[in-house]
Parts: C-alpha cells; structure tokens; sequence
C-alpha cells in the first residue's frame, strides 16, 4: 500500500504536468519556464523543483503522458483492424481523433516537438529517435510507426510491391504533423479546425496511394 506521502507527491506530478501542458499550449514552449507552471499550480518555484529537477525532467514527463494518452487511442484501434488497409486507415483515424479530443496536449507536444532542445543540445526527434532505438515497441505497439503498417501490407500483398515503407510512413507522419501544426496555428486566431475531416481526406489519399 502507498503511503499518503508518496501519493501526495503524485498527485503534485500529475498536477505539474497537467500545468505544463496547459502552459505551453497558450505560451509556447520557450516561455514556459518551471516558475510559470508552478504559478499555473499555485506553488513555489522550488516546490517544482523538487519533483522535477530540470525542465528537462518535466518535458519528459509530459512527453510520456502525451504519448500514453495518444497509444490508448491508436493501439486499440490497430488491433481491431484485421487488414493492413484497416489497419493504415485505422491508425489515421484514431491519431485525428486524439486531435481532436486532445487540443492541448497536441499543441503542446507540437510546440516541443518544434522548439526543444536538450542540455547536450539535441532536438526534440533525435531524443525520440534514440530512446525508440534503445527500447523498440513490440507487438501492436511495433505500428506506432506507420512505417510498419506499410510493410505489413507489403508482406501480405495489399500494397503495391514498389511501395517503400520508410518513406511512405514519413510522408504520413508529416501529414499528420501538419495536422497539428493547423490546430496550433488556427486555434490561436481563434478559428475552428476539424481534424476528423482532415483524417478522412489522409484515409482516402493514403489508401487509393498504395493498395496493389
């Protein structure tokens, strides 16, 4: 059983990163210093401090909790589809849909994503590209990266056999980042933006593109 110490320390994590994400969604990443989110929680600067050392620390921390939230959506949806092509529209659809359901943490992540860098000086992607490689997904996690529905769809003859499945995923991770990128910049003038439509114009583009 948790101490009531240890699940209070929690409830403060949890505050500190709910606070993040809210910051850097409406400020930025740049401005979004340790002492903002902590006045966003009504504490002291050093009472973040002590539980994230760094803002290092606390980016990772959103970073997980985005990442976390988004799987829940798309992992479910990609073990239901039985196809490759399901599986490909699958994957669309359920990354518009956290999108959509998810604007903060979306823009938040985007504007690390765009504006992070580390204390070694690494960007954003290259921290990603390194832990993914230290610690690659199996399973139904192995499909986050659309790459790997491409080449199952290749393996089972669904897709068209000259189709590469490295750069066929990034085209699609672009169009999604863009998504995001839409949301940020439309939200912050106050315009409506709708990524399940969006989606279903990738599903239609994506899939006419690479069925054999």
């Amino acid at each position: 059983m948790r101490s009531r110490d240890t699940f209070t320390s929690e409830q403060r994590r949890a505050q500190l990163v709910d606070a993040a994400i809210a910051v850097i969604a409406e400020h930025g990443y740049p401005a979004a210093s340790v002492a903002k989110i902590a006045d966003r929680v009504g504490i002291a600067k050093s009472v973040a401090l002590y539980h994230f050392r760094t803002k290092d620390e606390l980016v990772a921390a959103v970073t997980v909790v985005v990442f976390a939230a988004a799987a829940e959506y798309i992992v479910p949806a990609l073990a239901a589809a039985e196809t490759a092509a399901g599986k490909l529209a699958a994957y669309i659809r359920s990354n518009a849909a956290f999108l959509a359901e998810h604007r903060a943490e979306t823009v938040a992540l985007r504007e690390i994503a765009t504006g992070y860098r580390s204390a070694e000086g690494r960007r954003f992607d290259e921290a990603v590209t390194e832990d993914t490689a230290a610690n690659p997904p199996e399973g139904d996690l192995a499909l986050l990266d659309p790459a790997a529905i491409f080449a199952l769809g290749i393996e089972t003859g669904e897709f068209r056999a000259d189709l590469d499945p490295v750069r066929a995923g990034s085209a699609l991770r672009g169009a999604l980042d863009g998504a995001a990128t839409d949301l940020a910049r439309l939200t912050a003038i106050g315009v409506t933006y709708d990524p399940i439509a969006y989606g279903e114009t990738l599903v239609e583009i994506f899939t006419r593109g690479v069925l054999a």
